[in-house]
């Protein structure tokens, strides 16, 4: 799909400009924590990316793991404006309490369906909970880049996906770090490839330096989208698993030791243990 003109995706009108920034300049948007590698996509970048993957999610059951980018959104109202079509529902899960009462609240607010959007509190480091285990056709991801653990913040929250998603003939959308002139990087797609090969996905598609973000230290940074399809059905690695303090070392970077369990509605960590 991503071999054909890709002009279609990338020249946009002021209408649907006008109708993403709805969403990506609400004032009731919350703010992104950087400590926690929220990094909040540019307007355009984030239309020209519902464009790209609308044709992977209409129609579908989708779960969305993490997403401070509020894309479930956009393609929700995107969708009722006609512009895409949208997914047939979308599941959303983050540790971060105020994503998920803006997604809920502006859903409300745009006039969306009230089933087109679920929110569930949750941390990846935890089990995933057990009704929705192979519950959606696809999965969409951004995950924190993962750029001091060799892509092991990837790997987890794609191992994480695997489980959410229907075990034969599913895929998935991810937004994952690649400057193809970047050591770690190299590094982390390497780890992140051999992982997704290993658990039976083959890449289908993949076009990288396709997203800016608001990121004042490095407005260079870029992202790439890729797609993976699951072909074979292979034992999930972190089923049922609480992972360790130990094992999630720099997961958001060098400045965060210690995961927290969620985020709060204040933009404060918390912690039920």
């Amino acid at each position: 799909m991503f071999g054909k003109d890709l002009s279609k995706f990338i020249n946009h009108t002021p209408f649907e400009i006008n109708s993403v920034a709805q969403i990506t300049q609400h004032p009731n948007r919350p703010k992104p924590l950087r400590e926690y590698d929220q990094i909040y996509m540019l307007p355009g970048s984030q239309l020209t990316q519902a464009k790209i993957i609308s044709d992977y999610l209409r129609g579908r059951e989708v779960v969305f793991l993490g997403d401070g980018d509020c894309m479930s959104l956009v393609l929700g109202y995107l969708g009722k404006l006609d512009i895409i079509e949208a997914p047939e529902n979308m599941l959303v899960l983050d540790f971060d309490e105020r994503i998920l009462k803006f997604i809920k609240d502006t859903a409300h607010e745009l006039g969306l369906h009230k089933d087109l959007i679920e929110v569930i509190r949750y941390n990846v480091k935890d089990p995933i909970p057990r009704k929705y285990k192979y519950h959606s056709d696809v999965f969409y991801t951004n995950p924190p880049y993962g750029s001091v653990n060799q892509g092991k913040s990837g790997i987890l929250f794609l191992g994480r996906c695997m489980e959410l998603c229907k075990p034969i003939g599913s895929w998935g959308v991810a937004i994952l770090p690649y400057e193809h002139h970047t050591r770690w990087s190299q590094e982390a797609m390497e780890r992140i490839q051999l992982f997704l090969a290993k658990q039976g996905y083959v890449i289908s598609e993949m076009i990288r330096g396709l997203h800016q973000y608001h990121l004042d230290d490095r407005p260079e940074l870029l992202s790439g989208t890729v797609v993976v399809d699951r072909v074979t059905e292979v034992g999930l690695p972190y089923a049922g698993l609480t992972l360790k303090e130990s094992e999630l070392k720099h997961f958001y970077g060098k400045n965060i030791t210690k995961m927290p369990d969620y985020i709060g509605l204040d933009g404060k960590p918390t912690s039920i243990r």
